[in-house]
């Protein structure tokens, strides 16, 4: 069946114009502290995909420019190696989701910043990564503990967007390399040798695709109506 509930037009101007403006100003002092967060949330997704397929996170390092390592020892290494972009894409799409459909936005908020603080402490051992990783998680705890929902949900909404589309920011760089050391040109050293620029070409567009989905679920305008069993409503604009 198909949904022909009407799109909230307001609400994808307002994520499409954040995300102009973090694609136009990544590199900026203005979004360091959002790419530093992007890049732990990459680096935690190699790391997720390693403990999943049977390996183990060594350690996480972001450095100060907003390049991150995720030692990962066993696993999967087809797996481990694009789960960076993948994982970033779909903590992403989870935080759209969830900012968009629900009125969580204060607990999702808090809990984000929960997580985020635990992964630090146990896993990051670089100071760049630390600092900005616990500041960063206390003070979304911050924001979900003291500040009103619509400011959440717009800061969800942009991290999420921006979280998601991370291979397609990124992938500006990767197409600059002919070599390195970066996630495509390992998956093509290791896994199958294609040019890495094709394999962050096809991660950019899986993540493009996966957002489009994501934002016809997420920006539907529904009517209020309760989640049965919670007392919550679910937005309707």
């Amino acid at each position: 069946m198909i949904d022909r509930s009407p799109v909230s037009w307001g609400r994808a101007a307002l994520l499409a114009a954040l995300f102009v403006l973090a694609f136009l100003y990544w590199d900026k002092a203005l979004f360091h502290p959002l790419r530093i967060l992007v890049t732990l949330f990459h680096e935690l997704g190699h790391g997720l995909a390693g403990v999943l397929t049977g390996g183990r996170i060594e350690v996480i390092t972001v450095d100060s420019m907003g390049g991150g390592l995720c030692y990962v020892s066993g696993g999967w290494r087809w797996v481990v190696l694009p789960a960076g972009y993948i994982g970033s894409m779909g903590a992403g799409c989870a935080i759209l989701i969830l900012a968009c459909r629900t009125r969580w936005d204060r607990f999702v908020a808090m809990a984000l910043g929960g997580a985020l603080v635990l992964a630090c402490v146990v896993f990051v051992r670089s100071w760049t990564g630390f600092l900005y990783g616990t500041a960063s998680g206390l003070a979304l705890i911050a924001s979900g503990r003291w500040l009103n929902e619509e400011f959440n949900d717009l800061l969800l909404c942009f991290i999420g967007s921006t979280s998601c589309l991370y291979a397609v920011l990124d992938v500006r760089h990767l197409m600059r390399l002919g070599r390195g050391y970066n996630d495509a040109a390992m998956f093509s050293q290791e896994i199958l040798p294609l040019p890495p620029v094709v394999w962050a070409f096809l991660w950019g567009a899986l993540s493009v695709i996966v957002l489009a989905a994501t934002l016809v679920i997420a920006l539907r305008r529904l009517p209020p109506a309760s989640v049965p069993g919670s007392g919550l409503k679910l937005r309707g604009w």
